[in-house]
């Protein structure tokens, strides 16, 4: 397995610091899919004190008053019902992404400083996403979460999406074709042998495998494999919900509010390809913040960061209890 990067630098005159200064910008190439992304090595510039809206004058059709009201209802699998789990409630989506597309609140909270999400609020709404795909015919689902403004997301309130479809994500087609052709060429999994040589990005284990990728797509990026099928999840789903809280009160803690999420599985087991899990930290939400998504990525596809993810693992590692 290679673990590829180039190093460029770049000289400049300074004003502030009144001399000639020497930046370093890595590039990684993703050991898997062959795609780049760059760690620059100064820090954005994240607002430290953000001015946040006030919350509790939005009106929100996720909130207890409007969401049996107002909830758009599931007619493929549900016939025009409601299915809830604890604080968490399905509904159909109303800007559909694929055959499937649905929305899940995820409790009744309309607003959590990203240290305040509950991992039981998390296991109660994947497995209401499960409960509904185990009545489709389809292969692989996509669960994921936007929260707040810098993450894409025009509702406040703590939600989820999942998708399920016959035709995947672009990126999740890559990953699936690389995968497969690993496992012809070498006749194991990818993310098995990923784990083999890459000591230094782990976090640890505790059913899933925690770890941050070499090429990370995004800031403070984690991710997680397992080896099982969404079908036969439970305790997974738990101890999935779990590494969310803790990856979410490590973001708290370096001053970021905003996140992004994707769960992409098989439906059943495969050889080929584990359970994935990716999250990252968005730009600070803040009165006048600024998106991280500009050109170099939306234009041509190349993320970026300011830190690297061996770094980000020291400094994450401790907010996870792996023991167990």
């Amino acid at each position: 397995m290679r673990f590829e990067s180039y190093k460029e630098c770049y000289e400049f005159f300074n004003p502030f610091s009144n001399r000639n200064e020497v930046v370093e910008i890595e590039i990684r190439v993703d050991p898997l899919t062959g795609r780049r992304s760059r760690v620059l090595q100064r820090p954005l510039p994240f607002s430290k004190n953000p001015e946040l809206p006030d919350f509790g004058n939005e009106w929100c059709p996720f909130c207890e008053e409007n969401i049996y009201r107002v909830g758009a209802r599931d007619l493929k699998v549900l016939k025009g019902e409601i299915l809830s789990r604890g604080k968490s409630i399905l509904l159909a989506n109303i800007a559909p992404y694929g055959a499937t597309s649905l929305v899940i609140r995820l409790t009744d909270r309309h607003y959590l400083a990203l240290d305040e999400f509950e991992a039981e609020d998390f296991y109660n709404a994947f497995t209401l996403a499960k409960d509904y795909l185990s009545k489709t015919n389809h292969e692989f689902a996509t669960i994921s979460m936007n929260y707040l403004k810098p993450a894409g997301s025009s509702i406040t309130h703590p939600h989820i999406q999942v998708v399920s479809s016959p035709f995947l994500f672009d990126y999740q087609e890559r990953i699936l074709e690389s995968a497969k052709l690993y496992f012809r060429e070498k006749g194991k999994s990818f993310w098995n042998d990923f784990w083999i040589h890459a000591e230094n990005l782990r976090i640890g284990e505790r059913l899933w495998r925690w770890f941050c990728p070499f090429a990370p797509r995004g800031f403070y990026h984690v991710s997680a494999f397992i080896e099982r099928g969404l079908f036969e999840m439970d305790e997974e789903l738990r101890m999935l919900s779990e590494g969310i809280v803790w990856a979410l009160k490590a973001y708290s803690k370096a001053g970021f509010n905003s996140f992004n999420f994707g769960f992409f599985a098989p439906m059943e087991r495969k050889e080929y390809i584990p359970a994935l899990f990716d999250i990252v930290a968005r730009s600070v939400f803040d009165k006048y913040y600024w998106n991280d998504v500009a050109g170099i990525t939306k234009i041509y596809d190349e993320a970026y960061t300011d830190k690297k993810p061996e770094e980000v693992v020291k400094e994450i590692k401790k907010y996870f209890n792996l023991q167990s």
